[in-house]
Parts: structure tokens; C-alpha cells; sequence
């Protein structure tokens, strides 16, 4: 019973629906018809390294310690945490360390932080936050060499240049070509090496879907033919994959989080700051951001905003003005007093990703917690009177284990079309873009297919959570531990009992042990 886990980074049923519906996606639609379809939640937070992470161990974030792109030096009094970019978990064993210590063969591709590879039982190679191609991505060491002897041009992910070309140029094409290019090639290697090596479950993350809704969220809706050639290929790719899977075999197809198109931006820390929750160290780089941004409002109230758009925008294609391209998920640790600072929001992730963590004082009163949870919630847009907020949760959502936060947070949700700002400076706190943002939204996709699952299903939501147990009891696994998540038994026809029933009570420690007295009794 062998499975595969074909991950997709930002895949969501908005537009995938629509896509089969008009007849484009037939492998997808075919996991609709002869499998179970669910929506995948994704809320603690819903963005890439947190949210990849505990789909592939099963575990909140306490448990393994991603929470952000960042990670947090420990708080020195009066003095900024400095902030590293975080590239791997710190804890927790993902699904593909449990299936090695089982005996089973893995192939790891490309799941998003997983640099450096792990030691498993097979070959892993690293994917998004890798930090070059001219690093040690590969286990073993020695499939690198092999892995560019397959497909010469392999990219782990897209160059910076093409990322943003978009922002740069207005046109899309760049930016289509380069993720088309990049995902063909992540095709042929998964290919190769589920033809060419032995392997019990396969494991492949793909970035694409990602990458262009966050620019081209509303030509995609419109089901523009250029625009979604991406899905095109990715189905594509996926009956590809069905190919090669036996009638006993199962396949299950994830997201780390779904999407949505934002127009309306909330600014998180400008509100803090109102409510003096927030002080600074120095107000000249507010007070540069609150002359810009009432410049900007100026603009848009006497009609001239979209004219300053296109003027730039000639400027720089003339080369007269250059456009300048910082990473949106950079941490925001400037001109902050620590000292008076009761609350804020430290990243700038939350804006493409949907949401905002509010990292708060150990010493804020819980009654003032209360009334900023209070506050939050009651908030409106000022012209449509949509809610800011759909969920708030407290640090506990975060789940519990050695590296559980050390100051207490409040997780914000907004309601759907809206997304945080982490600048300073916006007095009116709202803002309305001219084009859509594509930001994450929490609810995200889960299809499965193949032996013992149902046919034609309509699944309950599920969680991130549950996806590990889910594959184990599908290989027919005993489960090794206790997840944060459950087995999903509404996807099976029946329960499937583990492989081997003297494994089953005594999980991976007493699979690992007679595995090695075995070695020694055969040396």
C-alpha cells in the first residue's frame, strides 16, 4: 500500500472549481468523482513555513516550533529581538522520519522548509527557504550530482528577478513563464524518481498556485486562459502521477492554506499605536509614512491617484526612477520603545498571509486583553460596515510543547476581503487598494483517492493536523504517538488494521528494535 502526498502551496477551491467546472482540470475532477473532497483548515497561522510544518508533522506549532518565516532571539530589556530566518523545524517528527523508522522507503520533494534535508530512509531534497542551489540540499549528499543529470535545470524555486517581475514590469508573463517552467521541471524529476527508485510513499510540494494568485488574483477568478495555464499544467502533472499508482495505492492531494482577493487593508500596528499600546523610540519615521500616506489619500480623493500610478509607473520602465524590492515578509523591529510597548505586531507576513499575530507584554493586564479583543471585534469598515474580524484566538491555539511562545499572543482572522498592514503612519487606519491583493485564507483543499477510500464523498472540514495519522492509517500504520490531529476514518470504506498486529502495540520504538537485532543476527 504505497501513497502519495501531492502538496500545492495556496491551492484553494476557489479556483479550482470553477476550473473543472469549465472542463480544464480533469485529473482533478476525477478525484472529485472516485474520491472523498474536503476543505483543509488552516488557522494557526495560515502562512507557508507554520502552516507546511504541521501538515507534515501533525503537530501545532508548540510542538515544532514554526511559527513565522522568523524566529525571535530571546527578549533583552530595552533592546530590539533580533530575528533570523527561520529554514527548518525545531522539533516534532514529520511523517517522513516516522515512515523511515518503520522500514518504508520515502521520496521527499521540495516541501517548504526542510533545509537541511533529513537522514530518512530513501532521498529527500529541500525545498522553499533553501537558501541556494549552491548548498547541500540533497540526502543523500550524493543525488545532487544525480538529481541535475535528470533535469539539468531543476529550480527549487523561482529567481527573485521573476518573483517580482510583476511589480517591476505590469505584465505578467515573466512571472507565468518562470512558474510554468519551474513546475514542468518539478514534474520530471518526481517522475524519475518514481520510476527510477524504489519507494513505499512520495512526497512532492509544488509552489505555483502561490506565487501567481498573490499577483494575478483577479485575472485567475476571471479564469483568464493565460492566467491559469499554471492549473493546466499542474493537472497535467497530476494524472501523471495517478499513472503510476497501483489499485491497493492511495493518493492524497493538500494545501498549507487556501486563498482569497483583499482590497481593504487594515493597519494593525497604527492602531495599536493609537490605543497606546504601541510606542516608539523615535516618531520621524512615522511622521515620513503618516505624510505619505496622506499624500496618497489626497490623490485618491481628487482622482489623480491612478494618473500618479501610470506616471511612475512609465518613469520606471524610461529607467528615470528605480523600483526598489524589499521581502514582504521581512520583521519590522525599527524605532520601537521595548521598554512601553505593551503590544505589536513584529512581521510583516501576516499581509499576504491574512492574518496578524499580536505579540503581547507578559504584563498587560488580562481585563486590558479582554478589551482589545473587545475593541478589535467590534470594528467595521467605515463605508461598507464589514467586520474586521473573523476569529481571534489566544495563545493557546498555538497548542502545547517545548516551544510554546514565551509571551502571550492574540492570533487575528479577518473577515474575507480584508488583510492587515503592519506600517505606521495611516491615521484613518483603513485603506482600499485599485487592484486585488492575493492574500491567504484559512480554508484550504484535501482530496483522497485510491484503496479503501470512498467515492463521490463530500468530507467534513478537516485540519492540518490531521493529514500525518491520515496517511499512517492508510499505509496501514499503527499510530506512533499522539497527534494534535485524528484519523480522518470518514474518508475509508472500512478501518484498515496496521500491516503488522505485533508492530501495532508497541509503535515505532518496537519497530526500530527489531529491525536492528534483526541486522545483527544477519552480520
Amino acid at each position: 500500500m504505497r501513497t502519495v502526498l501531492f502538496g500545492v502551496d495556496g491551492l484553494t477551491f476557489r479556483v479550482l472549481h470553477p476550473l473543472i467546472e469549465r472542463g480544464d482540470l480533469p485529473n482533478f475532477r476525477k478525484l472529485g468523482e472516485k474520491g472523498c473532497e474536503a476543505i483543509l483548515e488552516s488557522k494557526y497561522p495560515p502562512v507557508t513555513p507554520a502552516a507546511w510544518t504541521s501538515l507534515s508533522t501533525g503537530m501545532r506549532p508548540a510542538a515544532h516550533g514554526v511559527y513565522d518565516f522568523w524566529e525571535y532571539e530571546e527578549e533583552q530589556s530595552g533592546m530590539a529581538r533580533k530575528a533570523h530566518v527561520q529554514t527548518c523545524r525545531k522539533g516534532a517528527r514529520a511523517i517522513w522520519n516516522i515512515l523511515s523508522d518503520y522500514g518504508k522507503q520515502v521520496l521527499v520533494i521540495n516541501v517548504p522548509v526542510t533545509y537541511p534535508p533529513d537522514t530518512v530512509n530513501g532521498i529527500m531534497i529541500s525545498g522553499y527557504l533553501t537558501p541556494t542551489s549552491e548548498v547541500d540540499f540533497t540526502y543523500p549528499l550524493s543525488f545532487k550530482e544525480e538529481l541535475y543529470r535528470a533535469v539539468s535545470d531543476y529550480m527549487i524555486d523561482l529567481e527573485h528577478e521573476d518573483m517580482f517581475s510583476m511589480k517591476l514590469t505590469g505584465k505578467p508573463d515573466a512571472l507565468i513563464d518562470a512558474t510554468l517552467r519551474m513546475t514542468m521541471r518539478r514534474i520530471q524529476l518526481t517522475l524519475y524518481l518514481m520510476k527510477e527508485k524504489p519507494w513505499d510513499f512520495c512526497y512532492v510540494a509544488f509552489v505555483g498556485a502561490d506565487r501567481l494568485q498573490h499577483a494575478l488574483w483577479d485575472a485567475i477568478m476571471a479564469l483568464d486562459t493565460r492566467a491559469t495555464e499554471y492549473f493546466r499544467l499542474l493537472d497535467h502533472g497530476l494524472g501523471l502521477i495517478l499513472e503510476q499508482l497501483g489499485q491497493d495505492d492511495s493518493l492524497f492531494v493538500v494545501s498549507d492554506h487556501g486563498f482569497q482577493g483583499a482590497r481593504h487593508f487594515f493597519d494593525i500596528n497604527e492602531y495599536l499605536f493609537s490605543k497606546g499600546l504601541l510606542k516608539l523610540s523615535s516618531s520621524s519615521q512615522r511622521k515620513q509614512a503618516s505624510r505619505h500616506t496622506t499624500l496618497k489619500h489626497t490623490l485618491k480623493q481628487v482622482g489623480l491617484f491612478s494618473l500618479a500610478r501610470k506616471t511612475k509607473s512609465i518613469l520606471k520602465k524610461a529607467g528615470a526612477i528605480q523600483e526598489q524590492i524589499g521581502d514582504v515578509y521581512e520583521p519590522i523591529l525599527t524605532d520601537i520603545d521595548w521598554e512601553e510597548t505593551r503590544a505589536y505586531v513584529p512581521s510583516m507576513s501576516g499581509f499576504l498571509g491574512g492574518y496578524a499575530d499580536i505579540f503581547l507584554d507578559h504584563n498587560l493586564d488580562e481585563t486590558l486583553q479582554a478589551d482589545l479583543c473587545q475593541d478589535l471585534s467590534n470594528l467595521r469598515h467605515p463605508r461598507t460596515a464589514q467586520p474586521l474580524i473573523d476569529t481571534i484566538y489566544t495563545t493557546e491555539v498555538f497548542g502545547k510543547g517545548p516551544y510554546a511562545p514565551r509571551e502571550p499572543h492574540l492570533l487575528v482572522l479577518p473577515t474575507n476581503g480584508i488583510t492587515f498592514r503592519m506600517n505606521l503612519g495611516n491615521k484613518r487606519l483603513w485603506d482600499e487598494a485599485n487592484t486585488t491583493r492575493g492574500t491567504h485564507q484559512k480554508d484550504g483543499v484535501l482530496y483522497a483517492y485510491g484503496g479503501g477510500i470512498k467515492q463521490g464523498f463530500k468530507a467534513p472540514n478537516a485540519d492540518l493536523y490531521d493529514i500525518v495519522p491520515t496517511v499512517l492509517h492508510s499505509m496501514g500504520l499503527p499510530l506512533p504517538f499522539a497527534f494534535d490531529g485524528r484519523v480522518l476514518d470518514e474518508l475509508f470504506v472500512a478501518s484498515r488494521k496496521p500491516e503488522n498486529s505485533d508492530e501495532a502495540g508497541k509503535g515505532v520504538e518496537g519497530s526500530l528494535v527489531q529491525r536492528k537485532l534483526k541486522k545483527l543476527l544477519e552480520a
